[in-house]
């Protein structure tokens, strides 16, 4: 049984879907960002940030950025200051209006000439993007580039956005943003209470028959799962971020409920194709064909929606609520 660090595990599942399909025995759900409008703000801050990775970047101007990160562009998006992103990353599938603008390939993969075309003045990502090599040669032409803390809970989303609004000089609508974001969070929580059942639930991550994981404690969809009155299988048996998946671990975890993203369920060929992984057919989940298939960015992004996913992966799980 292999084990992939979390990191490890962002490269193969970072090509994040965009709209999927959804079929009569899945369930595919999407909502909208929450959107704030950056009114009488400054795309000049004149403001020193210090980044996770320890280097501090003097902030001069924001108006042109390149975001390495699908979440990240979100967040950008929802603080109203879409108008500055002038490139993003493989992983940004949403808002929509953020897939026309130009690509610079995956995060993971660093083109630090990709970057450096689109003449940006700021760069932001997270501890995901590497090489490192890669960030140093962009900054290495005068252009400041942030690194955050990749968060995978509902305390690091509040974190993520006040950040991002202090980066962008837009503390006001980050503030704004958080409330916001954090009244949904509360929401959902206070709707998964309701519930009267706790189903297991297992999270197979699935990006085509040669990328199979199994997530369990450390992942975002921990975090969703236990919010949601639910069990996370997967990290009751011992999985630590991801496993490659195997029928003796899923077997053991017993889902009765399995969650994957709609693309790759997609490229798979639907559910029978997915019923026919290794252990699939042989859980609680598999034999009553409970597969729950949602955006990958809505739930793995732990963005600006990430109370609204709370909330529809709660009212999925427990058909007892009524939402």
């Amino acid at each position: 049984m292999h084990r992939t660090r979390f990191a490890l595990l962002l490269a193969a599942m970072l090509v994040a879907a965009g709209c999927s399909a959804s079929s009569d025995d899945a369930a595919t759900s999407s909502s909208a960002s929450p959107t704030t409008t950056a009114s009488e703000s400054s795309e000049a801050t004149g403001s020193t940030f210090q980044g996770v990775d320890g280097v501090s970047s003097s902030i001069e101007d924001t108006s042109r950025i390149v975001s390495l990160n699908g979440d990240l562009t979100e967040t950008i998006f929802a603080l109203g200051a879409g108008d500055r992103v002038v490139g993003r990353d493989l992983t940004t599938t949403f808002p929509p209006e953020a897939e026309a603008l130009p690509d610079v390939g995956l995060g993971r993969n660093l083109n630090p000439e990709a970057v450096i075309g689109l003449e940006p003045t700021l760069v932001i990502g997270d501890t995901q993007i590497e090489p490192a090599s890669a960030i140093n040669q962009i900054r290495a032409a005068g252009i400041p580039v942030v690194i955050l803390q990749s968060e995978v809970t509902f305390e690091g989303v509040i974190r993520k956005i006040n950040n991002v609004g202090e980066i962008l000089g837009l503390p006001a609508e980050a503030a704004t943003l958080a409330e916001q974001v954090q009244g949904e969070i509360d929401e959902a929580r206070a709707l998964a209470s309701t519930a009267t059942s706790t189903p297991r639930v297992a999270y197979i991550y699935v990006r085509g028959p040669e990328t199979l994981l199994l997530f369990g404690n450390g992942m975002p969809t921990h975090f969703l799962i236990e919010d949601a009155n639910a069990v996370d299988a997967a990290g009751e048996v011992g999985v630590l971020f991801a496993e490659n998946l195997s029928a003796e671990t899923l077997v053991a975890a017993a889902p009765e409920v399995i969650v994957t993203p709609d693309e790759g369920f997609e490229i798979l060929g639907g559910l029978e194709a997915f019923l026919a992984l290794p252990g699939v057919g042989d859980t609680p989940a598999g034999e009553n064909g409970n597969v729950l298939v949602y955006d990958e960015a809505l739930m793995l992004g732990m963005g600006p929606r990430a109370g609204q996913a709370l909330r529809i992966l709660t009212l999925d799980l427990h058909p007892e609520i009524e939402g």
